[in-house]
């Protein structure tokens, strides 16, 4: 069972439209969501953020008490990189702002109802930031397999270490001098020879590999 907390027809249609299941229940407040958590299992909580009594933060985590594992997405957020990360150290799977488009949206309920998180583009540096924060406060990892790292390509590796660095598509582009197009080319070959399934994934990954050694020039051209 899916459950919608809204009083908001219009977020109530997206959702029901994004989620595509005859099994959507809706309420209007976070008390009665506790309530219905408290009755019976759900897969998944979409809740639109204003409904949340300040703080969020305190909101979520009581939500997430009650979810008993049911995951948790916040719809029409609007919120900073810190406190995206901050609700969803408290419990959410996803925060959506309002701006994304259905097929993003269904994308990411995808990704979460298969145990996974989304962050947005915009909070990725400051969460690799972070990692790289604890990773130095803590014993270093393993490297990430740089040997997958060497089945790239000169032009690819750049471009997954841009992602590391928390560039978007269009950062990249300038500092390489290609379209938009082409980055979203190489990214989709990165993920295919990496494994992984998005860019969060593979700033993840780069950032383990850091400590690789570093590839020597003519090993690998540019396409």
């Amino acid at each position: 069972m899916f459950l919608v907390v809204t009083r908001n027809p219009e977020f109530l249609r997206l959702w029901t439209d994004v989620l595509a299941s005859p099994t959507v229940r809706h309420v209007a407040s976070l008390a009665a969501a506790c309530v219905v958590l408290d009755e019976s299992p759900n897969r998944l909580v979409v809740v639109e953020f204003s409904v949340l009594p300040a703080p969020a933060a305190a909101s979520i985590e009581e939500l997430h008490r009650h979810a008993r594992g049911a995951r948790i997405v916040l719809g029409a957020t609007h919120l900073e990189p810190l406190q995206e990360l901050a609700a969803m150290a408290a419990g959410a799977a996803a925060c959506c702002a309002a701006e994304l488009p259905r097929n993003e949206l269904q994308r990411v309920i995808g990704a979460v109802l298969q145990g996974g998180v989304w962050v947005s583009p915009a909070a990725i540096p400051l969460l690799v930031t972070r990692l790289r924060g604890l990773s130095g406060a803590a014993p270093a990892p393993q490297p990430a397999g740089p040997e997958h790292l060497s089945t790239l390509t000169e032009r690819q590796l750049e471009v997954a270490r841009m992602v590391g660095q928390g560039a978007n598509n269009k950062q990249i582009a300038r500092a390489l001098n290609i379209t938009d197009r082409t980055v979203k080319a190489h990214l989709t070959c990165i993920f295919e020879k990496l494994g992984v399934p998005d860019r969060l994934q593979l700033a993840l990954y780069v950032t383990k590999a850091a400590s690789m050694p570093t590839v020597q020039d003519g090993a690998r051209r540019s396409p």
